[in-house]
């Protein structure tokens, strides 16, 4: 295997950097906290919830074989983006570069620097390549393939007043049009133009936990598309 990563569409080695070793993949740390209970043994460890993990620093050690590249490196590792690496070449994760890009000459006589770049990573990753997925009829199943439970974004298509179903979350849309967007990660319905449509809509917005679930409707529907957001550990 040829290690490398690749940093906002652009792969490392296309920019003249070599990877000696493969980055590390990473299982990000759970976000808990600790209390102390008088009289207690121990104490006791408290989750902020389901799915809620810290942010981590993933540092690549990286070699260039030319002052140019050096250059080169130092202009396009910079800002925030999204990064894959060669041990999930399928996942990508939203990250910023962080700390100075430093690279030291290896040899005095010979054009070989030796560096590294550090990228603050989200906890979750996400596809590289993710497709839609449509609903053609009420009770229907969906599998999402990922780590944690997903918050989805559903596009409908169909007419009148709606209720859409996944699990034990429904929510009621009233006069609804094809175009409108049920977003369970912003929790808002907007319709065809984005508009936000806070006053025709109740209910619970649905989530996606891993493995199937149920997807059902009462009302005229013709289809609903489900970009499913999957998330990885």
């Amino acid at each position: 295997m040829i290690y490398s990563f690749t940093w906002n569409g652009v792969n490392c080695r296309d920019m003249g950097i070599r990877l000696q070793n493969m980055p590390e993949i990473v299982r990000p740390e759970e976000r808990i906290g600790h209390v102390v209970i008088p009289g207690r043994a121990g104490d006791l460890t408290i989750t902020e919830g389901d799915d809620i993990y810290n942010p981590y620093i993933q540092t690549i050690p990286m070699t260039v074989y030319t002052e140019t590249a050096v250059r080169q490196a130092e202009a396009w590792l910079r800002g925030d983006g999204y990064v894959t690496f060669c041990g999930q070449p399928d996942l990508k994760q939203r990250a910023r570069v962080i700390n100075a890009v430093n690279f030291r000459k290896h040899s005095k006589n010979i054009d070989w620097w030796d560096g590294e770049v550090q990228f603050y990573c989200a906890p979750l990753k996400e596809q590289l390549n993710e497709s839609a997925v449509e609903i053609t009829s009420s009770g229907a199943t969906i599998t999402n393939p990922g780590d944690v439970t997903s918050r989805p974004r559903i596009t409908v298509a169909g007419s009148g007043d709606i209720t859409i179903r996944i699990r034990s979350k429904a929510i009621a849309l009233y006069g609804a049009e094809s175009g409108w967007k049920v977003d369970s990660d912003l929790q808002w319905v907007t319709n065809s133009s984005g508009a936000p449509m806070a006053s025709v809509y109740t209910g619970s917005f649905p989530v996606l936990p891993p493995g199937e679930s149920t997807v059902s409707w009462t009302g005229s529907v013709t289809k609903l598309t489900i970009e499913g957001r999957w998330r990885y550990l």
